[in-house]
């Protein structure tokens, strides 16, 4: 039987702070959108508040992250990122995001790799199979 991931769904308006000298949103900005998208997610609908973080034996890093911008943010819009893993591959949870408009327009995609670290030797660990429950109904 195929587990159902756990869609996360944010939503944000794009502040003067994330506007270039041109007007538009600069491209590191997506960046910004997608890891605190997660973190909000996680914190959100899993339970994992800074401070649970902190106490987990392995540590999370955005390993990757590949973004196709697809159409500009433009000042004051408002946009919905979701996401969701797609698998765990050893160390690796890889996870698919999409920003869209209001309209459900598709504006940016990205795939995020999120690696699990051990704090004690700084490398790359499975994910606990409890842990990885945790991402699916």
């Amino acid at each position: 039987m195929t587990q159902k991931p756990i869609v996360f769904r944010t939503t944000h308006t794009v502040q003067f702070s994330d506007l270039d000298s041109y007007g538009h949103v600069g491209t590191g900005r997506y960046g910004v959108f997608y890891v605190d998208h997660r973190m909000q997610g996680v914190r959100e609908r899993i339970g994992w508040t800074a401070q649970k973080l902190a106490e987990l034996p392995y540590a999370v890093w955005v390993r990757r992250l590949e973004i196709d911008f697809i159409r500009p943010l433009m000042p004051d819009q408002e946009f919905a990122i979701t996401s969701f893993v797609r698998e765990f591959r050893g160390p690796d949870a890889i996870i698919e995001c999409t920003m869209t408009d209001p309209s459900g327009r598709r504006l940016s995609a990205a795939v995020m790799t999120a690696t699990c670290v051990d704090k004690n030797t700084g490398r790359g660990k499975d994910w606990p199979a409890e842990d990885i429950a945790l991402f699916y109904e």
